[in-house]
């Protein structure tokens, strides 16, 4: 334990090589490439890591397919949603894991076994029923398989507020990881007068929770009316952008392709136009724990709640290429 005055830089030594002054902090694959890469191996422990952007642009896609990377690696793992319920949540992971399961080729059968997956969960079909298409069958067993690892939880304003949030990452134990989405609708229960008042509080809340509880801390956030309206969003077009910018240790903006790239990028070449349509810009503003200003490309596949994992640096130029400065 470190005194009240500090200790010295050699008895902090004494104490690191003993394990008195707790874990190390340790980064966790997203499965997102090159991603992991920026961000050093992934999300760390001890950190929060801010994702931002318009509605519809895929932040809760993106925050569940990471939290199925998770638990697939037996990380323990909680997602804490607000938007969707809990069999929403269950159909957008079994709907994710038929695509992985299917062959680039077989999209007519990934429909069908989708179709079957989605009235099983949020329908009420007996969950037998899967049996009857061999895609919705292997997805259902394959996240069974690590099903253990990820914990759901909908958000209310009873149970899921800081202090509920604090005894799920106390139960998922150090190294875990916790995703709430979105860090807006957390609820607080005392009277704050401005949004920027109850966004610090709220975000101070979670990066305090990641830091005592040694788990890495995810949290999507909405766009303000400005930045829901620009053509390129970033980091000070979200709400409460101030305490957000200054907490997180790791802010992550997602844009649509065809609009945040420069437009000389897209004149006379209309295939590319449409390609672009196809891509989001994931943007890396803020690294406390490597390179910043690093932006990448992923391309959406939304019918199955997915993005391709397999994302590439961006090699256009984007509008108005001024970012968050650290």
């Amino acid at each position: 334990m470190t005194g009240p005055n500090g200790d010295s830089l050699r008895d902090l030594l004494v104490g690191i090589d003993a394990g008195a002054l707790g874990a190390p902090d340790v980064a966790i694959p997203t499965g997102f490439s090159p991603l992991d890469q920026v961000l050093m191996g992934g999300v760390r422990t001890g950190q929060l890591v801010l994702v931002g952007g318009r509605p519809g642009i895929g932040k809760t896609i993106l925050a569940l397919q990471w939290a199925r990377t998770f638990a697939m690696a037996g990380v323990a793992t909680a997602v804490v949603c607000y938007e969707h319920p809990p069999r929403e949540v269950v159909e957008r992971l079994l709907a994710v894991e038929v695509r992985t399961a299917a062959r680039v080729d077989e999209q007519v059968l990934v429909d069908a076994a989708r179709d079957l997956v989605r009235r099983v969960i949020l329908a009420g079909e007996p969950l037998g029923t899967a049996a009857e298409h061999p895609l919705a069958d292997e997805a259902i067993r394959r996240a069974s398989s690590w099903g253990d690892h990820l914990r759901i939880a909908g958000g209310s304003g009873r149970g899921t507020d800081l202090g509920g949030i604090e005894r799920i990452a106390e139960d998922l134990g150090p190294g875990g990881v916790l995703l709430v989405d979105y860090l807006q609708k957390v609820p607080l229960h005392e009277h704050l007068g401005s949004d920027e008042e109850r966004t610090l509080a709220v975000a101070e809340g979670l990066k305090d929770i990641a830091l005592r509880h040694n788990v890495a801390m995810v949290a999507t956030a909405a766009a303000d009316h400005g930045g829901i309206e620009a053509r390129r969003l970033r980091v000070g077009d979200l709400r409460g952008s101030a305490a957000l910018a200054h907490e997180c240790d790791v802010a992550i903006t997602l844009n649509e392709k065809a609009l945040a790239v420069s437009k000389v990028s897209l004149a006379y070449n209309s295939a590319r136009s449409e390609q672009f349509q196809r891509q989001v810009v994931l943007s890396v503003e803020k690294n406390r724990s490597g390179p910043a200003d690093m932006h990448l490309e992923f391309t959406k596949d939304f019918s199955s709640y997915r993005f391709d994992p397999d994302g590439s640096f961006l090699g256009e130029k984007l509008v108005d290429d001024v970012l968050y400065e650290q």
